[in-house]
């Protein structure tokens, strides 16, 4: 500071010098409290990570303090009582709780005895329920509170407590979050000394901060599990929607936690520089309860359709009376020809004509539950079947109409060439479904990985082609969980379950063929997570061998690059 002159008198204005260098440096330091004040309050605002939140308030604490000891307690969710959730000591070098991931070894402290009388006994107790500061001077000589257990620890530590404050984290509203405990305030030549009045108003307006931050954290937490909840619901509506796969989106979101956790964890070759923070995960795991819920729009006769002439009513019904219709045309020119004595030959031929249609009618009932896969031969012998008349006189006889052969064509499933077009479509629905909705910041991607679960790395999917490195790896892993909760899925109408090794391989085959993610697919077979989940959700005769060394040769002849 710039020296001024007061008088003319050197020792008055000496001395008025001093009381404004004084008066600056006093000036100054209370500006930097406030600074940092400020700052720890912009801190507390801006994390999002509760336990930076935490750690940001003891932080704070200690620095205005120069205290050598700090525990902050939140009150739990049954108001019952004071959880422990950091604890500080420099000079013993003890760090528990918050980042540390060390738990804190002590059990939390009860706020009543027997239900609903205030435990007064402590401390932080009575700071909780008066809802004001509370300062000692010597732990040791104070008489208002039980200290068996701070001797108990100074002994088994040899460590002397001292000067103590707790302080109440108090809301607007009043009510108390929790409560911060600091232990011996130190001088700047390190002797312990009693907490100041200064000390005990900074560490007030910093446990206002820290309640009003904790508070809108709760809020926001308490809106994120209604958006999880919310989420969740819809999928449950959406998963009773279908008599057959009634468990298939709650199965996928699953599998796309468990997998994503997987590659945040691995330290393998291919994931290594790959981590997800909270959010992250959070995000994926909201995608994958999304991914279909486009199908809210699927008709039901689309999703459910459980045999291949399934409409309105099974066309099966129409068929079996057509066949029937036909019998009894064949049987009576049958009888008309024996009673009229003519044509034994010909008789003969309509009988044999007659054995043959309970056959075919078998044929078209298997032919309409659907298959993985229909032989050539049995095109042909339905071709056959549709070209069928018979004429009695009067009228022309068929047994399957154009329409029908067509839906009993179809090779794999049940679902016609238009009911496919219909039924991907739900995809382009959630891709316009969530476009639709303001998901915070965090989850900036959800729409791009929920609706890209039939997306494949060789550009072949559906419903925008995207392929390669357009493909993000969030994207891919739901729709890694997505084919296997399909084909290993035991409530499908045309198919039982597929055996583990058959799923698995048919993945396989698929990673070869440039549809799935090699090194997501490799990291389902080493990690174990392919046997963990068939053990939670596969029946126990659908779990056999798997030849994993078989599994990746197959997968490693890949069609296409993936990156």
């Amino acid at each position: 500071m710039k020296r001024i002159q007061f008088s003319s008198n050197k020792e008055i204005d000496s001395l008025l010098n001093n009381v404004v260098r004084k008066i600056d440096s006093f000036v100054q330091k209370q500006r930097n409290k406030i600074e940092r004040l400020t700052n720890i309050g912009l801190a507390l605002s801006s994390e999002t990570d509760i336990n930076d939140t935490f750690e940001t308030i003891l932080e704070g604490a200690l620095d205005f303090t120069s205290a050598d000891g700090a525990t902050l307690y939140i009150v739990s969710a049954d108001k019952q009582e004071l959880e422990f959730k950091l604890v500080y000591n420099r000079s013993l070098l003890v760090r528990f709780g918050g980042k540390s991931k060390k738990p804190v070894p002590w059990p939390s402290v009860k706020l009543y005895h027997n239900g609903d009388e205030r435990n007064l006994n402590t401390m932080v107790t009575y700071v909780f329920h008066t809802g004001k500061a509370y300062v000692v001077d010597d732990v040791y000589e104070q008489r208002d509170f039980d200290n068996s257990g701070t001797l108990k620890y100074d002994k088994e530590n040899n460590y002397r407590s001292k000067s103590m404050i707790g302080v109440p984290l108090k809301n607007n509203d009043g009510d108390v979050l929790g409560v911060i405990q600091l232990l011996n305030a130190t001088s700047s030549n390190g002797k312990v000394v009693s907490f100041s009045e200064e000390q005990v108003v900074l560490l007030k307006s910093l446990a206002s901060q820290a309640a009003i931050a904790l508070t809108n954290k709760s809020l926001i937490a308490e809106l994120e599990r209604l958006l999880h909840d919310f989420v969740k619901t819809i999928a449950y509506t959406l998963d009773q929607k279908s008599r057959y796969s009634g468990k298939h989106i709650s199965r996928v979101a699953t599998l796309t936690e468990m997998l994503s956790n997987k590659v945040h964890e691995c330290e393998c070759e291919a994931y290594k520089d790959v981590s997800f923070s909270e959010s992250q995960l959070e995000e994926i795991s909201m995608s994958g309860w999304l991914h279909d819920i486009g199908k809210i729009v699927t008709p039901e006769y689309i999703m459910d359709k459980s045999t291949k002439l399934e409409k309105i009513i099974d066309l099966i019904e129409i068929i079996e009376l057509r066949f029937a219709l036909v019998k009894t045309a064949v049987e009576k020119k049958i009888l008309h020809l024996q009673l009229a004595g003519k044509a034994h030959k010909k008789i003969v031929e309509y009988e044999k004509l007659l054995a043959g249609f309970d056959d075919d009618l078998e044929f078209v009932r298997k032919l309409n539950i659907g298959a993985e896969f229909v032989e050539d031969s049995a095109i042909e012998r339905l071709k056959r079947i549709r070209d069928f008349r018979f004429n009695d006189g009067d009228r022309d006889y068929y047994l399957i109409s154009e329409e029908e052969h067509f839906l009993l064509s179809v090779r794999k499933g049940t679902l016609s060439p238009q009911d496919l077009v219909i039924m991907r479509e739900h995809v382009v629905k959630t891709d316009e479904i969530l476009s639709q909705l303001s998901f915070p910041k965090k989850f900036g991607n959800l729409q791009l990985y929920a609706s890209s679960h039939h997306e494949k790395i060789n550009g072949k999917g559906y419903p925008k082609g995207l392929k390669g490195e357009e493909l993000p790896v969030q994207a891919r892993i739901i729709a890694i969980a997505d084919i296997f909760e399909a084909i290993t899925a035991a409530d499908r109408p045309y198919r039982k379950g597929n055996k583990l090794s058959a799923a698995l391989k048919i993945m396989a085959f698929m990673v070869r063929d440039g549809e799935l993610d090699n090194n997501l697919y490799t990291l389902l077979l080493d990690s174990g997570l392919y046997l963990e989940y068939a053990n939670k959700y596969l029946k126990k005769e659908q779990i056999d061998e798997v030849d994993i060394e078989q599994l990746k040769s197959i997968a490693a002849m890949i069609k296409f690059a993936s990156n």
